[in-house]
């Protein structure tokens, strides 16, 4: 395989989709805790060391399930199961992005170095190889993966950890597992073919929308917490866009079709990414 098929291998198990998310919530952390007179420089090794990480656990994660990807329709085209990129070889190269990540964290403090190593841990040892496998719990304390970004983010500029990081990083956690189940639901066949105890695997699928649906609600009061450290516009603006959040699950439970899962897991999705925006915007403006 030539060198330019090989890259893209990697950016494939790499799920820059997924990182670029992460991405944004290590920036709106870093801009939650931004002061006057602070610099943002910081956030440069750490958005490069987050992303390599990120990339780096999610390349390990892809070399260690390569045979239970073979059996899920959604993953069996990965570079892993095809062949391009060996499990060893997964393994291997994803150890050292997430290694060089975890370093690049060290050159703005002892702080953002362990979040970077906190998500890449939690992500690879807690959510896929302990939990995953074998408890429908796996992606609600998984979701801590994605809270270690925000959180790295955070302390990249204030070098300290109070309440307001936490609960940016709170709100991450609360989040995921509504958006996660969602997708199960959508693939439930597959992760019960591949022996997955994702919750839409184990009960019926009006349960798991019901599921989904508190997850979410369970949320919405963590998003509006943060309005206690941004302006009216957050609020106002993040209570509209939770409800509509809200009527979706609502209108899963009426309809736990395949369909309105997927219109719910990309919503979700679409959700996230406009909290975080407006985490940004009310610090910026």
């Amino acid at each position: 395989m030539s060198l330019q098929h090989k890259v893209k291998a990697y950016l494939k198990l790499g799920k820059l989709g997924v990182v670029s998310l992460l991405d944004l919530a290590a920036i709106a952390g870093s801009i939650l805790g931004y002061r006057h007179g602070l610099s943002l420089l910081p956030m440069i090794p750490m958005i490069i060391g987050g992303t390599l990480a990120s990339m780096g656990a999610m390349i390990i994660n892809s070399g260690i399930e390569i045979d239970k990807d073979k059996v899920m329709s959604r993953t069996s085209r990965r570079p892993t199961v095809v062949g391009y990129v060996s499990k060893k070889e997964a393994i291997i190269v994803g150890t050292i992005l997430s290694i060089f990540g975890i370093l690049m964290g060290f050159l703005d403090n002892i702080l953002t170095a362990f979040f970077i190593a906190l998500g890449v841990t939690i992500y690879v040892f807690v959510y896929t190889i302990l939990l995953k496998p074998r408890t429908w719990l796996n992606i609600v304390i998984g979701g801590f993966a994605g809270s270690a970004a925000a959180w790295a983010g955070y302390v990249s500029i204030t070098d300290s950890f109070t309440l307001e990081g936490f609960l940016l990083g709170f709100l991450i956690f609360m989040w995921t597992p509504g958006h996660f189940w969602s997708l199960a639901l959508k693939y439930r066949e597959d992760y019960i073919n591949a022996h997955y105890p994702m919750l839409p695997a184990l009960v019926g699928i009006t349960t798991s929308a019901k599921a989904i649906a508190i997850s979410n609600a369970l949320m919405v009061p963590v998003v509006i917490a943060l309005f206690m450290y941004l302006n009216p516009y957050y609020l106002a603006a993040s209570v509209i866009i939770s409800i509509f959040l809200l009527y979706l699950s609502f209108k899963l439970i009426r309809n736990p079709t395949k369909e309105e899962a997927m219109r719910s897991f990309i919503f979700s999705n679409i959700y996230l990414m406009i909290i975080l925006l407006l985490i940004i915007l009310s610090k910026l403006i």
